[in-house]
């Protein structure tokens, strides 16, 4: 392996960083960014990052994390019509818009006819 550091022109480093915290795998990353899944393994040991581990089951982790009430709770939330897939997604959007997401404009009010 070659010691000499080229820049990626596809993939930058803040790019790699934020889709490994995400929690993609290695192969998604690439994939996105169009390089080699070797190229983001080395930027991420060069960076000092461990890669996710997408081998384990995520919410089985967080699962176990969670008190015995909070697991309850988290049950109780869930059903066979609603995921977890769809509620963590429904937090994500709930939190993003309520943090002013400037992209979305409200729609205007109507006006008021008189009469």
């Amino acid at each position: 392996m070659s010691g000499v550091y080229r820049a990626n022109r596809k993939a930058t480093d803040d790019d790699i960083i934020r889709l490994n915290s995400v929690g993609l795998s290695l192969s998604t990353i690439s994939k996105m960014l169009e390089c080699h899944p070797t190229t983001i393994t080395l930027r991420l040991k060069a960076l000092g990052i461990t890669p996710s581990d997408t081998r384990r089951t995520f919410m089985e982790d967080v699962f176990k994390s969670l008190t015995p009430k909070q697991q309850d709770w988290l049950a109780k939330q869930l059903g066979p019509h609603i995921s977890i897939k769809d509620f963590v997604r429904n937090l994500l959007v709930k939190e993003y818009l309520a943090n002013g997401d400037t992209s979305v404009k409200p729609k205007p009010k109507a006006a008021k006819s008189v009469g």
